[in-house]
């Protein structure tokens, strides 16, 4: 039987928190990769060059177009970078979730540990109280 200590109602709220945590660290992950995906859609469309032998309204058109690639570049550039750093935040709040979370874990099985000894050192001089009576009623 596992004894029930204080401190199980706060491992349960650290452990929430540390999961919280992670499920965050996931979002943000996710949120880098697509932006990840989408800067380098954003690079592709951004280098083909679609100019060709043509009228020259169309090379004006095609550069045009090209300018705007470019300045959406730029945006998945700065989505990218936002969001590496909501990522690295995640990350660091998840890593201090999961240290709070084991320090208190720590805690509850000292304390497991101590309450489970003390129940076998009871049991252990019942016992032996137990012993010496009997030894003692044969003795008589």
């Amino acid at each position: 039987m596992v004894p029930k200590t204080r401190l199980d109602k706060l491992v349960m709220i650290r452990e929430r928190t540390e999961d919280t945590a992670l499920e965050n660290l996931a979002r943000a992950q996710t949120s880098l990769g697509r932006a990840a995906a989408r800067l380098a859609g954003m690079r592709q469309a951004a280098s083909s060059d679609g100019r060709g032998a043509g009228v020259a309204e169309l090379w004006a058109l095609e550069e045009n177009a090209h300018a705007r690639a470019l300045q959406a570049l730029r945006v998945a550039e700065r989505e990218l970078s936002g969001a590496m750093r909501k990522e690295q935040q995640a990350r660091v709040g998840y890593v201090t979730a999961f240290h709070n979370a084991e320090a208190i874990r720590r805690a509850q099985e000292k304390k497991r540990a101590e309450v489970t000894e003390e129940w076998d050192r009871r049991e252990r001089r019942d016992e032996d109280e137990l012993a010496t009576l009997r030894f003692n009623a044969k003795a008589q």
